[in-house]
């Protein structure tokens, strides 16, 4: 049998999977992604994409391409929660905006099913040379010093094929098959409950009545779980994710019983209602003890799973893969060592232990189990832009450090490791946001003092084949951004940050060094090899 050759090996071609695939390939990497599945998802599942997922997806100029594939009639109001839509109203919650009112990040929510967002995904990264292959699965994979070998089995005519890669890259989701293969343990509050989907078709606008939701927490002695509507403003598709009993699953409910949880939730007991399709799984809670084993790298729900109250989960996965895709791309390359690869679990688990906490807390709230739970709660900005990163790939400072994984990105400190703050500069004449020239390489980002720091940073890409690009704030940008990117990033007018591809400070000088090649050489040095 002939061995086909890759860098890297993609198992799981839903949303954590595709925007693997995606990144690597905007990197130049050309991954082959197998999903044992013949298409994406039909179940939209992750109801939105956050601010920060947006923002990423915005460097690569797609934000346009998911906005035109948003929910149809998608209402940023916010969360309700009901005995039953025609029932007592029992408070509100605040629900995802499309604009941050703090300004933290660059673009805002969109509300959109993973249904509506693969298929972008999958596009794009098919454009950039990703090798995608649906209904191909994972028969086995053995690795060693040099590599993984997995035999690959095409599902529509049982075909085997052996396939050699560099990496592999587990995005396999909740059932963790790769992951419990290696041994590889999970801790955290485990299984909360059990959720089902039921789409259906029903006319609701009469018991809607006007109001406008996100989303409808129901609660009655025949139905606890949530009501949302998931085709257009004129559309009869909508979803109810009801609670199950424990163990239970979706294949126990007939049509007609899936009929009467509908009715329930509405509050209307003779409801014309025809069901489409129902899945289930299990509400949990839980994070991977370990994110690596030796050339497998793993990603997404395998790693760290939560309650979808929050919106995090599938967000949290596609922030995985773009933290590893940059350092799997350098060190493939040879520009960096394989022990950057240690820095992807070293700044991702602490994140995923936080989020996790989160999304656990807002089940809780709006589940109506715990009145406690709002004082551990913390903001959805935090949560999405405040991650804190130590590791190797961090040159972190001398100085007091609460060892906290979040901090307050509406007030942003400027250290290495936090995410580099929002800034409107302006390029060619015209006003663009910092994050939207983060597109594959590291950017210098200096004061207004710094020019020497240009011809550096040119020594510096010349001598290591590095993408860096150094960048004056204040060439051409107005004196309040000026100091603006001074308080924000705590450096002097001839001071300098580096970000690194993914939007985080690797490293800051507050003023010009004797040196600033050598200096910038030496830190990319120490980070790329740590």
């Amino acid at each position: 049998m002939a061995v086909e050759t890759t860098d890297v090996l993609i198992v799981g071609g839903s949303m954590v999977g595709l925007a693997q695939a995606l990144f690597l390939a905007r990197q130049g990497i050309r991954p082959v992604l197998v999903e044992r599945h013949t298409e994406v998802s039909a179940h939209p599942r992750a109801q939105a994409a956050s601010p920060r997922t947006m923002e990423l997806l915005r460097a690569l100029g797609l934000e346009q391409r998911v906005r035109e594939r948003e929910t149809p009639g998608a209402q940023y109001g916010d969360i309700l929660q009901v005995t039953s839509l025609t029932g007592t109203e029992l408070g509100r919650f605040d629900g995802p905006f499309r604009h941050d009112p703090n300004e933290v990040g660059t673009t805002g929510w969109t509300l959109i099913g993973q249904d509506r967002l693969e298929p972008v995904l999958l596009e794009r990264a098919r454009e950039l040379g990703a090798d995608l292959r649906f209904g191909t699965e994972l028969v086995s994979h053995r690795q060693d010093a040099d590599g993984v070998t997995s035999v690959l089995r095409d599902l529509r005519d049982g075909t085997e094929r052996t396939v050699r890669s560099r990496y592999l890259v587990a995005a396999d989701g909740f059932r963790a098959e790769i992951r419990e293969g290696l041994g590889i343990g999970a801790h955290g509050r485990g299984v909360l409950g059990q959720q089902m989907s039921v789409i259906f078709h029903a006319d609701l606008d009469p018991y809607v009545a006007g109001r406008s939701f996100f989303l409808c927490f129901v609660s009655n002695e025949r139905v606890k779980g949530v009501l949302g509507r998931i085709g257009g403003p004129e559309s009869d598709r909508w979803v109810l994710a009801p609670s199950l009993p424990p163990g239970a699953s979706h294949r126990e409910y007939s049509a007609e019983e899936c009929v009467e949880l509908v009715r329930a939730a509405v509050g209307v007991p003779e409801l014309a209602v025809e069901v489409e399709s129902a899945s289930s799984w299990e509400v949990a809670a839980q994070v991977a003890d370990r994110f690596r084993d030796r050339r497998v790298l793993l990603a997404g729900d395998c790693v760290h799973v939560m309650p979808p109250t929050g919106g995090f989960g599938g967000n949290m996965g596609v922030q995985d893969a773009h933290n590893l895709a940059w350092k799997l791309a350098l060190v493939l390359r040879g520009q960096a060592g394989p022990e950057l690869l240690d820095s992807y679990e070293q700044e991702r688990a602490p994140v995923a232990e936080f989020t996790v906490e989160q999304g656990v807390i807002r089940y809780l709230q709006r589940s109506g189990l715990d009145a406690e739970a709002a004082a551990r709660h913390r903001p959805e900005t935090t949560v999405l832009f405040g991650q804190v990163y130590r590791s190797g790939a961090v040159l972190t400072e001398d100085g007091p450090d609460d060892g906290a994984p979040v901090e307050d990105p509406v007030v942003p400190s400027g250290r290495p490791g936090t995410r580099a703050a929002h800034l409107p500069l302006v390029v060619d004449g015209r006003t663009t946001p910092l994050h939207d020239l983060l597109t594959g390489g590291f950017l210098l980002l200096t004061g207004p003092a710094g020019a020497a720091w240009e011809p550096a940073a040119a020594a510096v890409r010349a001598a290591t084949g590095l993408d860096l690009t150094a960048r004056r704030v204040g060439a051409g940008e107005p004196p309040e951004t000026v100091e603006r990117f001074l308080k924000a990033y705590g450096v002097g007018p001839d001071g300098a940050a580096l970000i690194r591809p993914d939007g985080f400070i690797a490293w800051r000088t507050a003023a010009l060094p004797a040196d600033p090649a050598e200096a910038l050489g030496s830190t990319l040095a120490r980070l790329l090899r740590p």
